[in-house]
């Protein structure tokens, strides 16, 4: 991954680059950061960077030639630009596992008393790190950098990432370590117990029971906390395991990722989360017996689970099972409810990066030793077929996150970007099986 960090304050960096994190990534070579001065863009010997605001108006506003400059002079065809902004969209985690998937990112800090708006033009998105103002861009450069390079896989251990405050919507669980007992305060003899089951369970009501204490925002915004805890236990136990022998395009992350996708489309619904879970779980599970008609196998599948009744009446067991039925991106016809049109949206995923890469997958999967020209004939004429402005998807609800990745894939295939995607993937591809 490279970072490319566009600042008038490079010197800001120079201890940044030497923490722990940051200084193994450049050295391993997961990571090429670059700190550039935008200073050295701006003409004569002054190097003016900045200027009073046209109106009148307290503070100076960055110039709009020395920061475009710099931009254009640190840009290739993959980088993706963000300009930190306290006028931004505020950072989440899923903000850094999203931005982790990219190949070329640019920072863009501000200072002063801002931009000249016409720089925001040449930004891809705008970022705030919080509803409060810094004198400069710097530190939140700083801190999601830092949030992204440690997901992209290599930087940290996998288990590292993964059962932390904010990736199940909830804090973190308390955790001890030795002594055993400091000051009167005993760690739980429940961690000590051997009963990893138990311990789970423990963990998961500690949790809930620190968001509500601490962060209690957090499970107004987030419906998966309402799921039933039993449901809950038996997917994670019972089903989402019949995954994960499947293949990655299908696997058990792709399910989990169309679970939090729904939840995200639901926050402003009046729906049955227990339902959207259930429905997000099965809705390929079918395809352990074959990729056609699998949305049909994974419906019936559903309906015939009998568990389920301790939930579900039989009318409820039939609304999913449709929805399930009306997921699959070539059929023509609206689904028949608006659980249908969640399920279908959330599997939808239009991140242009992770569609790639699950495309050349599926094709060289399928088609064990073909060349890279064949698989990119087969990623192509798929791509054309479904995601082209012809293709078959239809976004069944507003979703800006589809509509923009959308637009990314319909770019790449224009201007032949897709390709130099194809072959990255390709090459991972083969290393994988190896």
């Amino acid at each position: 991954m490279k970072i490319t960090i566009l600042t008038i304050c490079p010197q800001q960096f120079e201890s940044f680059l030497e923490t722990p994190l940051v200084k193994r990534n450049l050295v391993s070579g997961l990571l090429d950061m670059k700190i550039v001065d935008i200073r050295e863009y701006a003409p004569g010997s002054f190097r003016h960077i900045d200027d009073s605001p046209f109106g009148g108006g307290p503070g100076m506003l960055m110039r709009c030639q020395p920061v475009v400059d710099a931009l254009e002079a640190s840009k290739s065809e993959n980088s993706h630009t963000i300009i930190l902004s306290p006028c931004g969209t505020p950072f989440k985690q899923k903000d850094a596992h999203r931005l982790a998937h990219l190949e070329d990112i640019i920072l863009i800090c501000g200072h002063y008393e801002g931009f000249d708006e016409r720089i925001y033009a040449y930004g891809d998105e705008i970022i705030s790190i919080g509803d409060y103002i810094l004198c400069g861009g710097e530190l939140p450069a700083m801190v999601i950098s830092e949030a992204i390079m440690r997901l992209v896989e290599g930087s940290m251990k996998k288990d590292s990432v993964q059962e932390e405050s904010f990736e199940e919507g909830l804090l973190e669980y308390p955790q001890y370590t030795k002594p055993y007992e400091y000051r009167g305060e005993k760690v739980p003899d429940i961690l000590l117990s051997g009963d990893h089951e138990k311990i789970r369970k423990w963990r998961y009501e500690k949790a809930l029971e620190k968001t509500k204490k601490m962060r209690p925002d957090l499970l107004e915004k987030n419906k998966i906390l309402q799921v039933d805890e039993d449901l809950k236990d038996y997917i994670e136990k019972e089903i989402l395991p019949c995954y994960k022998d499947y293949e990655k395009s299908h696997g058990i992350e792709h399910i989990k990722t169309v679970i939090n996708n729904s939840f995200e489309l639901i926050q402003d619904l009046d729906v049955d989360v227990n339902k959207v879970y259930c429905i997000a779980a099965y809705h390929d599970i079918g395809i352990r017996y074959g990729r056609k008609d699998h949305e049909l196998t994974s419906g019936k599948w559903l309906y015939e689970d009998k568990k389920l009744d301790k939930w579900f009446t039989n009318e409820e067991k039939v609304l999913m099972k449709e929805a399930v039925e009306d997921h699959r991106a070539s059929r023509k016809e609206k689904p028949r409810s608006i659980y249908g049109c969640i399920v279908a949206e959330a599997d939808r995923d239009v991140d242009p990066e992770r569609i790639v890469e699950r495309c050349v997958i599926y094709e060289t999967s399928h088609h064990p030793g073909c060349d890279l020209n064949e698989a990119y004939e087969r990623v192509m004429e798929h791509m054309e077929d479904k995601y082209s402005e012809h293709g078959y998807l239809k976004l069944w609800m507003p979703c800006k996150k589809n509509e923009e990745g959308l637009n990314t894939l319909r770019t790449w295939m224009k201007n032949g970007e897709i390709k130099a995607k194809v072959e990255k993937y390709f090459a991972e591809t083969k290393i994988d099986q190896s």
